[in-house]
């Protein structure tokens, strides 16, 4: 008996795109829509380095980002992992396949990365590398999936 995925319902996938739609705007106002005073709240944070480093304290901060980054990894998660429309038994080999060579592709992009750029932007670019890998392996999994479907039409 093999591996059996864990995948969402395909109805999921329509709230991911949702969720990914909705960062949108939390995204485009915390960078450069003047950071609206309406988001700026009191949070209980374990840790927070702004001008000095506290532990376990309430303080204030604008959630837009927060609230943007949680929708869209949300989004993509539930999204890259909710069956197909019509699923069939061969595609979780697929799924397979893509998570494998997602994985291998990231960690190339993320070595790379350490070897060819320098300074804060490392930082964001390992910020980044869940949804860079999210985004790989969508890619890959897109294309098997085409892949599959011309065989199916050419037999």
């Amino acid at each position: 008996m093999g591996l059996s995925l864990s995948l969402f319902p395909f109805r999921i996938k329509f709230l991911g795109l949702v969720l990914m739609i909705l960062a949108l705007p939390f995204a485009y106002l915390y960078f450069w829509g003047g950071k609206p005073e309406i988001f700026n709240i009191k949070i209980f944070a374990v840790i927070t380095s702004y001008s000095e480093t506290k532990y376990f304290v309430v303080s204030q901060t604008n959630a837009l980002d927060e609230l943007a980054a949680i929708f869209f990894i949300s989004g993509m998660t539930l999204f890259s992992f909710s069956k197909e429309k019509i699923e069939k038994e061969h595609y979780e080999l697929l799924r397979t396949k893509a998570l494998i060579n997602a994985l291998y592709s990231t960690i190339l992009l993320w070595l790379l990365s350490f070897i060819f750029i320098y300074g804060k932007i490392i930082f964001l670019i390992s910020f980044l590398i869940f949804l860079i890998f999210l985004f790989i392996y969508n890619l890959f999994f897109r294309y098997y999936l085409l892949q599959s479907r011309k065989s199916e039409i050419k037999s």
